[in-house]
């Protein structure tokens, strides 16, 4: 093999293997930095059925949580109501609302996903609550104190 076949191979194993993307870097099509820590699946109204899920991140950089509520693939590319919120332990609903300080939402016709929506939750627990209306179906799921720290 010549110098130059050699330098080729090395450089082609290289650029397949910086395609795969880690975690962190799947979290950035979401519109959220940091590491994917938690899923849970937001189920039809009978619980036979999951209509999305709440994909939580991350970021230990800043301290932020950041969350997505992602429609499963079978319900994608048509639009229909889909909601996110997160909060930290310390929210209170008298609490002037500090969106993007301690809550944050996002609710609309969406046909994959809704949010991102993220607060700093270094030091308190996070909670989260999501609807999802697809496929003539209705469901939400409430997460409350979790990743606490």
């Amino acid at each position: 093999m010549t110098r130059f076949a050699k330098v080729l191979a090395t450089v082609l194993a290289a650029g397949a293997v910086s395609v795969v993307a880690p975690a962190a870097a799947q979290a950035a099509e979401y519109g959220c930095a940091g590491n994917l820590i938690d899923t849970y699946s937001v189920k039809s109204e009978t619980g036979n059925v999951t209509l999305s899920t709440i994909r939580l991140y991350y970021n230990a950089g800043t301290g932020r949580n950041c969350a997505v509520n992602l429609k499963a693939a079978a319900y994608q590319g048509s639009r229909s109501q889909v909601d996110i919120s997160i909060y930290t332990s310390d929210f209170r609903e008298d609490d002037n609302n500090k969106p993007g300080i301690n809550n944050d939402f996002d609710s609309g016709n969406f046909s994959e996903y809704a949010g991102p929506v993220s607060v700093v939750g270094k030091g308190k627990c996070i909670s989260m609550f999501a609807r999802t209306w697809a496929g003539g179906k209705r469901g939400f799921k409430q997460v409350s104190a979790v990743h606490c720290g």
